[in-house]
């Protein structure tokens, strides 16, 4: 068991993976293994998430979304050490890296079981061509949709996190603060970093490019709150 590839056994049986978290027996090898499986799966979904544009855009949200996912990981992981240091967690950061990417894996095996997912609706319900009206409705459903499964995946590393963090955090107190940390910084780091290496999904009004020109003008609540959601609700 002490080889087996860590996605893999996480996938399987967590409890056995969170186990080994417990008793310390993930080092930078099984860090690694986490980490290049997430960018993995995030370059499968990305491929899927952007094909209703382009091919180059989607071979473009390949690379950014790992980009994103990593970025977020590793900055939300470094927020928590300081935090479970500050909160006398005794975790080092070897260990909330293991706890954090650990997560964040579970959530790449839902992103990777819903590429196909992905792919269907992109196919289904995405127009190639059609009215302003009907091709801006098209991308900011396909918009909140991948929203959505992005969250829900999210959601489920939290879960998984919180597990991990009652093994490894006996103080049920102390284990619920470090997970609040996690989360908020990641709501924020990971949507603002994702807005700042737009384009995702591809408007289909602007041309297909790596990053937007204004890709520090506003931000990601500004966005969806002020523009998509009044859009398909008809709010305007």
């Amino acid at each position: 068991m002490n080889g087996e590839f860590l996605p893999l056994l996480l996938l399987r049986d967590g409890e056995a993976f969170r186990t080994r978290l417990r008793e310390r027996r993930v080092g930078a090898g099984g860090v690694a293994q986490l980490a290049l499986f997430v960018c993995l799966a995030c370059a499968v979904y990305g491929a899927a998430l952007a094909g209703w544009r382009s091919p180059r855009l989607s071979l473009y949200v390949a690379a950014k979304l790992p980009m994103v996912f990593l970025g977020s990981t590793l900055v939300v992981a470094a927020c928590n050490a300081v935090a479970a240091a500050l909160l006398g967690t005794g975790l080092g950061l070897r260990d909330v890296l293991a706890a954090v990417f650990g997560a964040m894996a579970l959530a790449g095996w839902i992103l990777l079981a819903l590429a196909p997912v992905a792919l269907f609706l992109v196919a289904a319900a995405c127009p190639a061509e059609g009215t302003d009206e009907v091709l801006r409705r098209a991308h900011n459903a396909m918009l909140l949709t991948h929203i959505a499964v992005l969250g829900a995946a999210g959601l489920a590393g939290i879960g998984s996190l919180w597990s991990a963090l009652r093994r490894l955090v006996p103080d049920r107190g102390r284990a619920a603060a470090l997970a609040a940390v996690w989360v908020g910084a990641y709501a924020f780091v990971g949507t603002q970093l994702g807005w700042m290496l737009r384009p995702f999904v591809g408007s289909p009004f602007y041309p297909v490019v790596f990053l937007r020109e204004d890709a520090l003008d506003r931000n990601f609540y500004e966005f969806v709150l002020g523009e998509v959601v009044p859009f398909l609700f008809g709010f305007e």
